[in-house]
């Protein structure tokens, strides 16, 4: 399924079609940059529809004043008047289907404004009717031409209407009369200064135009490309618009919005909209190829066409959590860690002591029950001993690791050892799979040891399982290495997931708390970050990004 594109605005457009502030988002799904919003630009239709409207005007004058005069009125005298003014209307008329290419053609364009001025000269020569109506006839001509071709073209317009009311007026009747060269100056001031107004606005509307495509292609550009995603969503409920970034983030939950049969109310958790709009905004939780996604939604309103409508922004905020997550636990078990550190050199110091005392006692006559109590209490302080041990082994700084080491065939190695392992179930289904070559740097002994106790900890974490079963999964994504280990066993609650690696949290009656802590400490050496998504009764997924080790 491709990403519904935004369609470019033609470049000349009125202003009412701009003011919106909104985003301009068009639902079309798999047909690339989309078609032009109109198939016949606005300003083209307007110049012939105002041609074909100028010669019914004067086919409508010319038979209201023949029909309702006085005297005899005969069609073949006034033949010729109307075979021209219907050839002046034909000419637009058959231009309106091919409008775009007819435009495109500059010369055919500018022969029939040549036409317009012909035939309108030869209307005027032909008829009986007032001789202003046709000079209103010459200025909108002009007013038209402006239009198309600017200011350079309506005076090129000016200058051949006055050659030709000049001509008519040098065979007319005005040129016995005093006042015609009047009422030509008076003509040629009226055409060049039309000529020059309109000339003038054309091209600065040109320019205005230029703008707003400009700002479009730029608003176009910023909605194609931010990552969050922008829903248009009618008053119903309806989604009839989407930008790429909600098709990535909801996928092929959108199927069905190009028939306009996908409501805003199926793509998100039921109770999502119990109120509508959206005053606030809210988080929610989606499922994705299997993964959870926590996304923050906010309706802004807006207007498509003449309907209410809202703009939906989707966030996705997997990652920021995530994030959130790992510098939390960073920054708890760097302060658990110090202080820890210290409390066990001030334990290891007596407990050094009270072992040579007991030693000491040891060596004297005992009574049966004293040897007792006496290896207790030494098996008690070694295991104290190793607790120390262990703990300072977690808090003591590593060294960057230098290798380069296959994943794959570690995590194979890893699995085979737990496979073996004879205090885990025998049934549990082990699945391993590998994408690409994931190569890292790394201390192999050291990250193996963290992958075992994540593997140990996931199979012991299936004891109730019915079916249970590991996935171990390590692949390549983009510039990082993935390692996810999944089970379905009994899953964790969000406290016991905030607290997973701090030292001494567990919830096995004989563990000490240390394995996971250790695990991260490694992991956190690796420059690698965990992410774990839990749920009780059905399991947990750990993933692991490490930085991926290219020659």
């Amino acid at each position: 399924m491709e990403a519904p594109k935004l369609t470019p605005q033609p470049t000349r457009s009125s202003s009412a079609e701009t003011s919106s502030a909104t985003p301009a988002l068009v639902a079309h799904v798999g047909d690339g940059r989309g078609e032009l919003a109109s198939a016949i630009p606005l300003e083209k239709l307007l110049v012939q529809s105002v041609r074909a409207g100028l010669y019914i005007l004067v086919l409508t004058l010319a038979l209201v004043h023949h029909l309702y005069q006085d005297e005899f009125f005969s069609w073949e005298v006034y033949r010729n008047f109307y075979a021209v003014a219907a050839l002046g209307l034909l000419a637009p008329v058959v231009s309106l289907p091919f409008l775009n290419g007819f435009f495109r053609q500059r010369g055919l364009v500018a022969a029939s404004f040549a036409l317009d001025i012909v035939l309108i000269t030869a209307l005027l020569l032909t008829s009986r009717l007032n001789q202003s109506i046709f000079l209103f006839l010459y200025m909108m001509t002009i007013i038209l031409s402006g239009l198309v071709f600017q200011l350079r073209g309506a005076l090129l317009t000016a200058l051949a209407c006055s050659l030709a009311s000049s001509v008519v007026l040098l065979f007319g009747e005005e040129l016995k009369s005093l006042g015609f060269f009047f009422l030509l100056m008076l003509n040629n001031i009226a055409f060049f200064s039309v000529a020059w107004i309109s000339g003038f606005l054309s091209e600065q509307l040109e320019i205005q135009g230029l703008n707003i495509s400009d700002l479009r292609r730029l608003n176009q550009n910023i909605v194609d490309t931010i990552p969050s995603g922008l829903l248009t969503v009618l008053e119903s409920g309806f989604v009839v618009q989407a930008n790429p970034g909600a098709v990535g983030i909801l996928g092929d939950k959108l199927r069905g919005m190009e028939e306009g049969q996908k409501s805003v109310r199926d793509l998100f958790p039921e109770g999502t909209f119990t109120e509508w709009p959206l005053a606030n905004r809210r988080e929610v939780r989606i499922n994705k190829d299997s993964e959870t996604q926590i996304l923050t939604l906010k309706m802004l309103p807006q207007r498509v066409g003449e309907q209410s409508a809202y703009l939906l922004v989707i966030e996705d905020e997997t990652q920021v959590k995530k994030l959130e997550f790992a510098v939390r636990q960073s920054e708890k078990l760097a302060a658990v860690g110090q202080l820890a550190t210290g409390i066990a050199h001030e334990i290891r110091n007596p407990l050094a002591g009270i072992s040579g005392s007991i030693e000491l006692l040891s060596q004297q006559q005992q009574t049966d029950d004293d040897k007792k109590l006496t290896r207790i209490i030494l098996r008690e302080i070694d295991r104290l001993n190793h607790l120390i041990s262990e703990f300072l082994d977690f808090a003591k700084p590593e060294k960057p690791p230098v290798d380069a080491v296959d994943l794959g065939k570690l995590l194979d190695e890893t699995l085979s050892q737990v496979r073996l392992n004879p205090q885990l179930r025998t049934d549990i289904e082990y699945v391993r799979l590998n994408e690409g070559e994931p190569v890292v740097r790394a201390h192999r002994d050291k990250l193996k040891q963290a992958f075992l106790n994540m593997m140990i900890n996931a199979c012991q974490a299936m004891g109730q399982s019915e079916k249970p079963r590991l996935e171990v999964v390590s692949k390549v994504k983009d510039d990082k290495v993935v390692i996810e280990v999944k089970d379905n066993g009994c899953g964790m609650t969000e406290e016991v997931m905030r607290r997973m690696f701090e030292p001494f949290m567990t919830t096995k009656p004989k563990g000490t708390g240390l394995g996971l802590a250790i695990t991260h400490k490694i992991f956190e050496t690796h420059q690698a970050r965990i992410f774990v998504e839990s749920k009780v009764g059905e399991g947990t997924r750990i993933s692991v990004e490490f930085p991926r080790f290219t020659v």
